[in-house]
């Protein structure tokens, strides 16, 4: 699509600078030439009629690459190396200047081939941006990341300040110096992490390198091998990463330190290892009552603001629990060492939502939700001024934000195979071995919400899962998928129904009496949060098919019960559009459903809190009555809407549940079993 007004302006802004720096160092009549075509090649792309969303991305990939030259010092004369190589880029943008101006005056329906012509032509110019960045314009990049970076350490240590002036006197700073470091270099020590992609393997471990003074620097190395040089995957994840890292400069992300190309088929990234961290979970599982929450509230709202800085220049990070990590000096966020850097920046949202589970929960399971990145960015935020502000203060307002924020610390969570004898979502019991123990309560609310598809699925590739998100389509939940042929995907997703908000406040705010008058350990206690049902939909296209390929989950039946078969498969948008439904010629389809329930507990961080909550007098109890004598009345039961006096009553002797059957048969009905 077109360059919206602002963006166009801030890349405008940014050449601008670069002419002015051109104009005020010595012989820096090419930097200002180098500037001015990239704002020629802006203006062609914002006046074009024609295929202008090409253009733009063409012009927008050219502006960002020449503002990285607005780092030169303009107090310094150009080398004659950088103005030879900025010579050579200025004779490839005005190509591709003049390409831009084609393009823009090129119909897209001049011939039935002329839109694939323009989409070649494109890539193309992108490709030839990409490549002359690479040769004329990263050794720069690379040594400005290295001179900025060693500025700033040197602020913080003299050993590092001393250490960077001894490069400068020997040299080292030099823009391919810094850029490549042989292979011999590096001591390759312990492997962490080994992740398999079509095409390619990507090995994380740990090595050395030498430093300035010849003494051993501990570094981490990714290292991308291609399994077939005839795949792009290796070099494009390599490139990928390579072009993020250099922008990276942000205080909570491992710095690119170098690059080293071992073979056609492996190319290397080594980046920093700090002096010394922990994992963020470990640390985390030392902490207890308000300091866990400080604690936990702190890091998500740090790993907000570096994905912020990642989506800014187009990237993202995921990884497992395991691979967040902490300085273990101050406790700061130190990540991008571990786990994956890729250019999936919309997935930034979910990603986040996602690490924080794996932190509170201990394992990686796959995230789930649809939020944005500011939905999830502004409620770890809120959950930390929750937090901080209890700590500060217990007062009642405080008391009530804290416990607004709860239910997203509520507690661990556990799955059974579910049958036909499976507990209903809302019930509150106890576990003793596989027996189920339901504790009778008096209710008039609603305890489960209606089964639903999750919107976001998760789809398997090169035995990874990745999220994906659906949309609606009338009654039916769309999901898009790109299928190459003889590629086999797995598509899982769910169809749940899950706890309404106020039994959670209920299971929360009772759980302490509970506990004391049923003479059960509060950690046994359960709620059933949800009745799930997991359904793996797995498709291989035989032929080659038009792209993209569309699964439609049918909706659930009234009683929470899933189709079969749950969906289908189909090459058009339209679930209505029964002809072109795959059938068993043209793919392989398979389907299988699992049912599961879950229970919900109160851990021992939730728990801390609902006790400093109780202990100052602040613990909400909602109007709901539990009762020791069935079968007067049981969570499964219907009631009229009359709302009852708020009470909540322990158990007594038998005569107590009469007394209360008979309290509350006078303001509704019930039902008996």
């Amino acid at each position: 699509m077109p360059l919206s007004a602002d963006i166009n302006a801030n890349l405008i802004r940014s050449l601008k600078v670069v002419q002015s720096l051109g104009e005020a160092v010595p012989h820096g009549g090419i930097l200002k030439a180098v500037a001015g075509i990239g704002i020629t090649i802006l203006e062609t792309a914002e006046r074009v009629r024609l295929n202008n969303a090409e253009c733009a991305d063409i012009a927008r990939r050219a502006a960002e690459h020449i503002s990285v030259l607005k780092r030169l010092d303009e107090d310094e004369e150009l080398s004659d190396d950088l103005s030879e190589r900025l010579e050579r880029y200025h004779q490839v943008l005005e190509d591709v200047s003049k390409t831009v101006e084609r393009i823009g005056s090129t119909p897209k329906m001049k011939s039935i081939f002329r839109a694939t012509s323009v989409q070649e032509e494109t890539k193309d110019c992108l490709d030839k941006l990409n490549e002359a960045y690479q040769m004329y314009i990263f050794d720069f990049t690379i040594a400005a990341d290295n001179k900025l970076t060693a500025l700033v350490n040197g602020m913080r240590s003299m050993s590092l300040n001393l250490e960077a002036q001894i490069c400068r006197n020997r040299g080292w700073d030099e823009p391919d110096e810094v850029r490549r470091i042989p292979v011999d270099d590096i001591s390759f020590l312990d492997e962490i992490s080994c992740i398999k992609k079509r095409g390619y393997t990507m090995r994380v471990g740990h090595a050395e390198i030498l430093n300035s003074l010849g003494q051993p620097k501990a570094v981490i190395v990714r290292k991308f091998v291609a399994t077939d040089t005839s795949d792009d995957g290796a070099r494009y994840a390599f490139e990928t990463e390579v072009g993020l890292r250099r922008e990276l400069l942000d205080g909570a992300f491992a710095r690119m330190i170098a690059i080293s190309v071992a073979s056609q088929r492996t190319k290397i990234v080594v980046v920093e290892a700090a002096e010394a961290t922990i994992i963020a979970y470990d640390y985390l599982q030392t902490l207890s009552g308000l300091d866990f929450f400080l604690a936990h509230t702190r890091i998500m709202c740090e790993f907000a603001a570096g994905y912020r800085f990642l989506r800014e220049h187009r990237g993202s990070w995921r990884g497992g629990y395991r691979d967040v990590l902490l300085s273990a000096k101050d406790k700061r966020l130190c990540v991008g060492g571990l786990g994956r850097m890729d250019d999936r920046w919309e997935d930034s949202g979910l990603r986040m939502n996602e690490a924080f589970w794996r932190m509170k929960d201990g394992d990686d399971a796959i995230g789930g939700g649809s939020g944005s990145f500011e939905y999830f960015a502004n409620e770890f935020e809120r959950m930390r001024e929750a937090v901080t502000n209890w700590s500060k203060e217990k007062t009642r307002e405080n008391a009530r934000d804290l416990w607004n924020r709860l239910w997203l610390w509520s507690g661990s969570g556990e799955f059974e195979r579910g049958t036909e004898n499976s507990p209903s979502v809302g019930e509150i019991g106890w576990r003793d071995g596989k027996d189920w123990h339901p504790i009778p309560l008096v209710h008039q609310i609603p305890l489960a919400q209606p089964p639903k598809y999750q919107i976001t699925a998760s789809l398997s590739r090169d035995g990874e899962w990745e999220t994906i998100v659906g949309t609606r389509i009338g009654e039916y939940t769309r999901w898009s998928i790109d299928v190459s042929p003889g590629e086999e995907i797995h598509l899982r997703t769910i169809v749940r129904s899950y706890r309404t908000n106020v039994i959670i406040d209920f299971f929360h705010g009772s759980a302490l009496s509970l506990a004391r008058e049923f003479g059960v350990d509060l950690r046994s206690l359960r709620l059933v949060s949800q009745s799930r049902f997991g359904v793996n939909a797995s498709l291989t296209i035989l032929d080659e098919p038009p792209s993209p390929v569309y699964y439609f989950a049918h909706p659930p039946h009234s009683e929470g019960s899933v189709p079969d078969p749950p969906g289908f498969w189909s090459l058009c948008p339209y679930p209505r559009c029964s002809y072109c439904c795959l059938p068993a010629d043209v793919a392989q389809v398979g389907f299988h459903v699992k049912p599961f329930v879950k229970y919900q507990r109160i851990d021992e961080h939730v728990l801390s809190l609902i006790q400093d909550l109780d202990a100052h007098g602040f613990l909400p109890v909602p109007d709901i009555i539990h009762a020791s004598y069935p079968p007067f009345a049981t969570i499964n039961e219907v009631y009229d809407q009359q709302t009852p006096d708020p009470l909540i009553t322990l158990r007594g002797k038998k005569r107590r549940a009469k007394d209360l059957f008979s309290i509350f048969s006078k303001k509704r009905k019930v039902s008996n079993p």
